[in-house]
């Protein structure tokens, strides 16, 4: 007899004496032989605080569960990270929040708690999202009885996608710097400019990820943080210009750059913008808008920029035709050639 059969034959013995499912609940948490089992009935919600917070001795505050089943998730360490900021903001709104006591006005006082510390309404979505995330992995372990997400829309807004302009960019290609740590930030920014690739594949990026096809080099990898497959003509895209600085790094194995962290590259990217005299705050990822923005506005396609990004919808990719104003002045001013 599993396991399974034992649980649902304790179900129905408990029914025998009364448990209904409308006013009665039970949440068990049983590990035999590493193997954790969880079996829940009726309506969690009717649990005591002590008794949604102890199983097996464990508490079971919101923000426990998050940190534990981030630490075993199977995520990259990126995503962790994100992950593991969302818990530290919950933790700082309410450290004692146990999971049944997360309700949709929860949800709401968060979104007043992050408004109030200044968040934007994408920030605010991010942590969200997170949120409900591991609201839904309660649920699916048998700790939660209904999502409070129910009730509760989480609201986002098209941004503005920066990029930076043919000049800034070649603002950025004349800047020379003697100090190694900049070098190495400036080559990885000015790759991701000319190859369109994010941080996260950047940091991972080696000289195995480029094949020969068609007697040409092409980057051939799969994304970090979707998973697709995207190939980039390295030797044809910007005029080669992403396969230059990969000849002139000297690393035959592991990653091709050596970045310490997104932190300390952005503020590397931001001291450098400054000294050439930009004043607008410069991160690392403008390096992908800018390879979209600039490549949409020299003509091609935006079937062919989805493919080079990697997006699965040419919908994503449409978000960069808000920041391609230029090609908009260029077109009209190319009719007006035409009028007498």
């Amino acid at each position: 007899m599993n396991i399974e059969t034992i649980l649902a034959e304790l179900e129905l013995k408990l029914q025998s004496i009364g448990f209904t499912e409308g006013s009665s609940a039970m949440l068990l948490q049983l590990n035999i032989g590493g193997q954790n089992y969880i079996h829940s009935c009726g309506n969690l919600n009717m649990l005591n605080a002590s008794s949604a917070r102890l199983i097996d001795g464990h508490r079971y505050i919101f923000v426990e569960f998050m940190y534990n089943e981030i630490s075993n998730a199977s995520l990259s360490t990126n995503t962790k990270t994100l992950h593991r900021d969302t818990a530290r903001l919950l933790k700082e709104y309410n450290e004692s929040l146990a999971i049944r006591e997360i309700t949709t006005e929860c949800l709401y006082d968060l979104e007043f708690f992050m408004q109030a510390k200044g968040f934007a309404v994408n920030t605010i979505a991010r942590h969200m999202k997170v949120l409900k995330k591991y609201i839904n992995l309660a649920i699916k372990k048998g700790l939660l009885y209904q999502s409070p997400f129910i009730g509760y829309t989480i609201k986002s807004q098209e941004t503005h996608k920066e990029a930076l302009s043919e000049k800034e960019l070649k603002l950025f290609e004349e800047y020379v710097s003697e100090r190694p740590a900049d070098k190495e930030v400036l080559s990885a920014f000015l790759f991701s400019c000319y190859t369109g690739l994010r941080y996260s594949d950047i940091c991972c990026f080696s000289k195995r990820n480029i094949q020969v096809l068609n007697n040409k080099k092409w980057i051939i990898l799969w994304m970090k943080k979707t998973g697709n497959e995207v190939r980039i003509p390295l030797s044809t895209v910007f005029n080669g210009k992403g396969l230059a600085i990969s000849r002139e790094i000297k690393r035959p194995r592991g990653p091709l750059f050596k970045l310490r962290n997104n932190q300390h590259t952005n503020r590397v990217l931001k001291a450098i913008a400054q000294k050439i005299g930009i004043k607008r705050n410069i991160t690392f990822h403008m390096a992908r808008h800018t390879f979209a923005t600039l490549l949409l506005y020299r003509g091609v396609s935006i079937t062919t920029v989805q493919k080079l990004l990697g997006h699965r919808s040419v919908k994503t990719t449409q978000m960069y035709s808000a920041v391609t104003d230029l090609t908009i002045e260029r077109e009209l001013r190319r009719s007006n050639r035409g009028n007498i």
